[in-house]
């Protein structure tokens, strides 16, 4: 009898909450599906501007080059940041920022030394640009904008002050549809369970749960696909709910912070360390030097990002990861010395290192530091 009250409170539960949110739920992750292939879809639309044909036993340029003839190019700019990819066919994504001047602070600018950004796409073997970020498909570029709106609220992008500085209506929907999402998938799970205590030691009474029956008639097979399918999606879609809920409210993101041992986002936030007083007169070791000395120290990895600054105060970051199938997109990073030409040590929890290792991260901190790769589906 108890067990009986139980799964009709759970069905309520279940039923009256997947209607409530089922509208917000379905527009999210539809959105949220487009959103994870974006890269793939662009690379479809545009493969001369991210792939290029290899000549027959071609040498890519070397890296100094690339960038002495990019900012030659395009006069009075620099590159701040590079990204070199594994592939020998893909091209190298560079980011031109103008410098600003010594002081200049304007609204809406990244801090960090420089202004606005342009993304240019180079031929790595040519150092030619084949295209700029923005060019080939604006279209598709306003259509993905327009799904990340979506994603994030639901189009309703009316300003809530009192939840924060970027909160809108639209997110507050979303983030509550998603609590109450949570629920739905718990107490769906719940309901998959068997119906008796008995039943728990049967496979008879397991065995519905785990398949779909296509011949038993089309209401049958429409519950077969929503009990099933809900099983065996519970875990990625509870991981899908439970990280985006990092956006959608700051307490949580801060309770997730305060539980999982590390600050959550923390990587967006981090800043290159300061280089200590040099002489004015001492040049910097190349571009291409470092990146050398950086294979050397940390062989065998994939995609590269270098993260180049403008002043001679910053340190020069290098992100490197490993890329593939499952393989998460989570860079191990080196902040180097220019003038020096050597790595700088940080604090790496607890531990002096020369290499901020992924792998070195205490098991909170690496949850912590993949909740947006898992959320983006970057896996």
């Amino acid at each position: 009898m108890f067990l009986k009250i139980f799964r009709r409170f759970f069905y309520e539960i279940h039923l009256w909450l997947g209607i409530i949110s089922g509208i917000a739920v379905f527009l999210v992750c539809l959105s949220g599906t487009i959103l994870v292939f974006r890269d793939e879809i662009n690379r479809l639309a545009n493969p001369g501007k991210f792939y290029v044909s290899v000549p027959v036993g071609a040498k890519k340029l070397p890296i100094d080059d690339i960038i002495a003839k990019v900012e030659a190019e395009n006069q009075g700019k620099k590159i701040t940041s590079m990204t070199i990819p594994e592939q020998a066919n893909r091209t190298l994504i560079v980011m031109l920022s103008q410098p600003m001047r010594s002081g200049e602070r304007r609204e809406g600018r990244p801090r960090g030394g420089h202004g606005f950004g342009q993304i240019v796409c180079v031929n790595p073997y040519t150092g030619e640009t084949v295209a700029n970020g923005g060019e080939g498909t604006p279209n598709l570029d306003r259509f993905f904008m327009s799904m990340l709106q979506l994603h994030r609220n639901l189009w309703i992008s009316y300003k809530l002050e009192s939840f924060g500085p970027r909160a809108t209506f639209g997110g507050l929907i979303v983030g509550i549809a998603t609590i109450i999402f949570v629920i739905v998938v718990l107490s769906g799970f719940v309901l998959w369970l068997p119906r008796t205590w008995k039943a728990f030691t049967l496979w008879k009474a397991w065995k519905p749960g785990f398949l779909i029956r296509v011949r038993k008639g089309f209401w049958l097979f429409l519950y077969d696909i929503h009990n099933t399918a809900g099983f065996y999606m519970l875990i990625p879609l509870l991981i899908f709910a439970l990280t985006g809920l990092c956006w959608s409210f700051g307490w949580y993101r801060d309770a997730a912070s305060y539980l999982l041992g590390d600050q959550v986002f923390k990587q967006r936030m981090m800043r290159p360390e300061k280089i200590e007083p040099v002489d004015k007169t001492m040049q910097p070791y190349s571009v291409g030097e470092i990146i050398e000395r950086q294979n050397k120290l940390t062989p065998g990895y994939g995609e590269m990002i270098v993260s180049i600054p403008t002043d001679r105060e910053t340190a020069l970051v290098i992100q490197k990861g490993r890329t593939g199938f499952f393989a998460l997109s989570i860079k191990d990073k080196t902040q180097w010395d220019r003038f020096r030409g050597m790595p700088i040590p940080v604090e790496h929890f607890g531990k002096t290192a020369v290499v901020e290792r992924f792998a070195d991260k205490p098991f909170g901190a690496k949850i912590a530091a993949t909740i947006r790769t898992l959320h983006f589906g970057d896996v």
